[in-house]
């Protein structure tokens, strides 16, 4: 079974920000390991942001939601982790 996945609007600039090598092995994650499996590879997440999952890769994380009874994943933010800026992004955009 194929997850579909939705992005949120701001997602393509994260893309953008982190340069096409990245861009495109970070797509290529979300295309192998979140439309197969989105709970098998992504850890939970805590806080505000405790509905979310991360998926790592390299340095930049994948924050995404999984919608068991749609067969859907939001992802909503992608970047460095560095600092945790990528978690302070994800929580301004819920």
């Amino acid at each position: 079974m194929n997850w579909e996945i939705i992005y949120h609007k701001d997602v393509n600039n994260d893309l953008e920000s982190v340069g096409p090598s990245a861009a495109r092995r970070i797509m290529q994650a979300i295309d192998e390991k979140l439309t197969r499996a989105p709970e098998k590879f992504g850890a939970p997440l805590s806080n505000n942001l405790k509905n979310f999952r991360k998926l790592r890769i390299g340095d930049f994380r994948v924050v995404y939601q999984v919608f068991n009874k749609k067969v859907i994943v939001f992802v909503l933010a992608v970047g460095p982790r560095r600092d945790k800026e990528i978690y302070r992004s994800a929580s301004k955009r819920i």
